[in-house]
């Protein structure tokens, strides 16, 4: 787990600097996505150090606590951020086939990830005893639970919009693609969760399990899509603040 750790450290510390310079480019506004990128890199760089610091520190529940709770709210960036480029898309098939979708439906989901997030940190924020036992919480399953009904609406939408855009112009159609590659890893990545939630397979053990399955069916999967969206938020001409839509520039709140 240590060489994972390292590994994961060589991937994302260059992506935050990519991450960084696509959101100077976007915008940091958290509707449009790309700040999400962003928060995955820093999430997984200190969850990756905090891993290491545990072989040094064997006995501390509060460094175990941190690698468990920053594993599992990883997959809120990489649903926000999915969300975010598809916003572009929609507000793109609105503004040329009337409205499809609208601002409540996005907010909507958003409030689904983040109430998934928030019950994701309190079920790990307990999930460690004194003597470093790790015990699945209900809030944890909870929160998962949550995440899978978001991913579904997220293939839903995506699928939906890609279908209404033949004549969109060529990045947003690019975006479509980009999120309709990335939902089968971000798929499998929360297919790992589940098991390691629900099933008590001790493979799939977040502290003690197989290192192979978790860097073949999570690690990988999010470098990937960090990679993917990243690479087409590089490509994508910059969307002028009064050019977008409601959906995009919709409030947080």
């Amino acid at each position: 787990q240590g060489a994972v750790s390292v590994f994961e450290l060589v991937i994302y510390f260059p992506a935050i600097v990519v991450a960084a310079i696509v959101c100077s480019r976007h915008g940091f506004g958290r509707s449009s996505g790309w700040i999400y990128t962003l928060i995955l890199c820093l999430v997984r760089i200190i969850g990756a150090c905090c891993q290491l610091a545990t072989y040094s520190n064997k006995t501390s529940t509060g460094l175990i606590e941190t690698v468990v709770i920053l594993d599992s709210v990883g997959m809120s960036p990489l649903l926000l951020a999915t969300l975010g480029l598809l916003s572009r898309c929609a507000d793109t098939i609105n503004s040329a086939k009337g409205a499809t979708f609208s601002a409540i439906h996005f907010r909507l989901l958003q409030l689904l990830i983040s109430i998934g997030l928030i019950l994701c940190i309190v079920g790990g924020t307990s999930s460690t005893s004194s003597n470093g036992t790790y015990t699945v919480q209900s809030e944890t399953k909870i929160g998962e639970i949550l995440y899978v009904v978001a991913l579904a609406a997220l293939y839903i939408v995506a699928f939906i919009t890609k279908s209404k855009m033949h004549n969109a112009p060529t990045s947003d159609n690019r975006l479509a693609w980009a999120v309709i590659i990335a939902l089968p890893l971000i798929t499998v990545r929360l297919l790992y969760s589940l098991i390691s939630v629900f099933a008590h397979d001790k493979h799939f053990s977040l502290l003690t399990g197989s290192v192979i399955i978790h860097v073949f069916m999570a690690i990988l999967e999010e470098m990937v899509v960090v990679v993917i969206y990243l690479a087409f938020g590089w490509a994508t001409p910059v969307l002028a603040a009064e050019a977008r839509g409601p959906i995009a520039n919709r409030p947080w709140k």
